[in-house]
């Protein structure tokens, strides 16, 4: 399995109609909370036309403080001379700076950076101030699943010379796959060790499709997250001596206001060569996904 398959396809009242999904999006976005410095165009209220699901993000990385200049470099090694970092490594010295309440200034200051399968993707920012916390706990952990808007191409200055686009979250769940692994429910009558290693291997085989979480990747990052069914099918399948062979996007053959999507779970038995397909059903029209149809066997091409 080494591909994702992208596959593509109001009257006048009297009343003013009620405002669409776009449009509250546009009105929240009033309220973003980017420093002013760090993007000047961020709190501008965005067109309809601009809040499409395509500026919606649900994307799994990994995040990374940042020193955007040197003052702040600077003032962040005064705060280390003032805490007890002794014995700790530069990463975890930073780290226990900036859990300290005093110091929630310098989460402000830092530049926070998504790295998506270890490429720089995007410059975090929170919608709202009081969730910089959540930057400070997905540093700490393995990986962190997030959910937000995609805003403009930061300035050079912001980030010390990167120029990526802000992504502003609305919630970050953050992890280490052990962990993770670990508190998904075992299917009844499998081995514990050996589903959570097969577990494993599905999670890091299919994160790998997910490059930007935008689009209908958005799909499939929330299956890998939320839905324990599609690791029970897969390792199932591999109970069945088949392989995973590949995991296809297309959009949903039906005429729905839903934004729907298919994702499609492909197996192939290893000794005469059949391929199974499965599909869930998933609904992106709004920032949160969620599933229309479950798991069942996939009759299309």
């Amino acid at each position: 399995m080494n591909e994702v398959k992208e596959l593509s396809a109001a009257a006048e009242t009297q009343s003013p109609p009620a405002p669409t999904s776009n449009q509250r999006e546009a009105a929240v976005l009033h309220d973003l909370v980017i420093p002013a410095q760090a993007c000047p165009t961020c709190n501008a209220p965005r067109t309809q036309a601009q809040m499409t699901p395509n500026s919606w993000v649900y994307v799994i990385g990994d995040v990374d403080a940042r020193f955007p200049s040197l003052a702040v470099e600077k003032e962040v090694i005064g705060a280390m001379a003032q805490a007890d970092t002794a014995g700790l490594s530069n990463e975890a010295a930073l780290q226990r700076v900036l859990d300290i309440s005093s110091n929630a200034y310098l989460v402000r200051e830092m530049c926070w950076v998504l790295l998506v399968q270890g490429v720089e993707t995007y410059v975090l920012v929170p919608h709202y101030s009081q969730d910089y916390p959540m930057l400070v706990e997905a540093a700490r952990l393995e990986l962190s699943a997030v959910i937000g808007t995609l805003g403009p191409i930061a300035n050079p200055d912001v980030c010390n010379g990167l120029t990526l686009p802000f992504l502003i979250f609305d919630v970050i769940y953050s992890f280490d796959r052990p962990r993770f692994v670990a508190e998904m429910p075992v299917p009844e009558g499998a081995d514990a060790e050996r589903f959570r290693a097969t577990a494993t291997d599905i999670f890091d085989q299919i994160v790998q499709l997910i490059t930007s979480g935008t689009g209908m990747e958005r799909a499939l990052a929330y299956l890998l997250m939320k839905d324990p069914r599609l690791y029970y099918l897969i390792a199932d399948a591999y109970n069945r001596n088949a392989q995973l062979s590949a995991v296809e996007l297309k959009p949903a053959p039906v005429m729905s206001t839903h934004n729907l999507v298919d994702v499609i779970v492909r197996t192939q038995d290893r000794g005469i060569g059949v391929q199974s397909s499965i599909y869930a059903r998933v609904a992106l029209a709004a920032k949160l996904p969620y599933v229309i149809t479950y798991w069942q066997p996939y009759l299309g091409q």
